[in-house]
């Protein structure tokens, strides 16, 4: 586990969180950079997309929402509830952004 004044810059807060979340070091590591690689990837699509139904609405919303939550349990101490917590929002985080990849690549096969 980290050190209590290990706390990094307040963009990066949510992948501290991923990190903290996943016991296996090496995971943690692939976690936390895949969690950035996703951020980029998916500002990347969601300017080729034009098209925004109801489902892309809400699972955005969802992603906006779990990605806070992310930030603020990063701030917070590494005891038991937000260790639990972070777990929880990390598969959340990962599950939404992979629902979304399949919503843009079913979109993008109809409307295109």
């Amino acid at each position: 586990l980290s050190a209590v004044h290990i706390v990094p810059e307040w963009y990066f807060l949510f992948a501290y969180a991923i990190l903290r979340a996943i016991p296996n070091k090496v995971l943690g590591v692939v976690s936390l950079f895949a969690s950035i690689l996703v951020l980029v990837v998916f500002v990347l699509v969601n300017n080729y997309v034009s098209v925004m139904s109801k489902l892309n609405k809400f699972l955005v919303f969802v992603f906006i929402f779990v990605l806070v939550v992310l930030s603020w349990l990063g701030q917070c101490l590494v005891e038991d509830p937000f260790v639990f917590l972070s777990m929880v929002f990390s598969f959340l985080y990962f599950f939404v952004i992979f629902l979304l990849f399949l919503v843009y690549y079913f979109v993008g096969r109809v409307f295109m």
